[in-house]
């Protein structure tokens, strides 16, 4: 019977054990690990500036459009507008690092000379936002745009400038 009573006052032990309150444990501290890439800042080129071309009008009571569209490379005018002569996208060229850029402009710009201001809407392909990628630290695209002829437009040479935002994504 010894053997019993010593098993049984083991085992009551070993729960009374299980039952005192454990010493709290301190916190524990880890090192994790962290990073960082440092991009290079983005540079771009004009590689070439947009040109609407030659543009006449038809009659002097109604305007009309010039499309210069980049993503298919083509220029289109409305029934009132006569087109002549060459014409082209602009093409910018940017670099950095392999990433990628996100493409914001203005909603307009205008073209100014002897007459009234023509305004203009930037097109670039997928809208204002898209993401480009540089691949290789560099990438090619080209923007386009409405030209919005006034009527009554005086002759004339007519120029301006539009913005682009470039940014890491």
């Amino acid at each position: 019977m010894a053997k019993t009573t010593n098993r049984l006052a083991s085992a009551l032990i070993g729960m009374a054990a299980c039952l005192t309150a454990s010493p709290a444990l301190a916190g524990a501290a880890t090192t994790p690990n962290s990073q960082a890439q440092v991009l290079e800042s983005i540079q771009f080129a004009v590689l070439l500036d947009m040109d609407f071309g030659r543009i006449a009008l038809r009659d002097t009571v109604s305007g009309g459009d010039v499309v210069v569209d980049p993503a298919s490379s083509s220029r289109s005018c409305t029934a009132n507008i006569v087109c002549a002569g060459t014409w082209g996208v602009s093409r910018l060229e940017l670099s950095g690092s392999d990433a990628g850029v996100q493409v914001n402009f203005d909603p307009t710009f205008e073209l100014t000379g002897p007459g009234d201001p023509i305004q203009a809407e930037p097109n670039f392909p997928g809208g204002p936002g898209t993401v480009v990628q540089l691949t290789g630290g560099f990438t090619v695209v080209n923007f386009g745009a409405t030209l919005h002829i006034n009527p009554g437009q005086a002759p004339g040479v007519y120029s301006g400038q539009f913005t682009v935002n470039l940014e890491y994504n």
